[in-house]
């Protein structure tokens, strides 16, 4: 059987969010999965990158309540993708 693939799509503006990101990574590899950290600022002109992954974990700090501006931005960027896939 195949290992499960796994995409971490991450901002981070201090290094918190990228460092919880990595220890995501490390268990999914103790899990025999294959993990891959995305930044999504340079995940936004490659979202086809994400298409080949059995789970996707997304990651962003929190700024007065709601997630990073660089997160939304990915999160509007991609949305036409999630809506259309059947």
């Amino acid at each position: 059987m195949a290992k499960p693939k796994i995409a971490i799509a991450y901002f981070s503006g201090y290094g918190h969010t990228a460092r919880v990101a990595e220890v995501i990574q490390q268990g999914a590899h103790t899990a025999d999965a294959t993990a891959t950290l995305y930044d999504v600022k340079s995940l936004i002109s490659q979202l086809d990158l994400l298409d080949h992954a059995d789970a996707i974990v997304f990651g962003s700090p929190t700024y007065m309540g709601g997630p990073a501006a660089e997160f939304k931005q990915f999160a509007d960027a991609s949305s036409k993708k999630w809506f259309t896939q059947s």
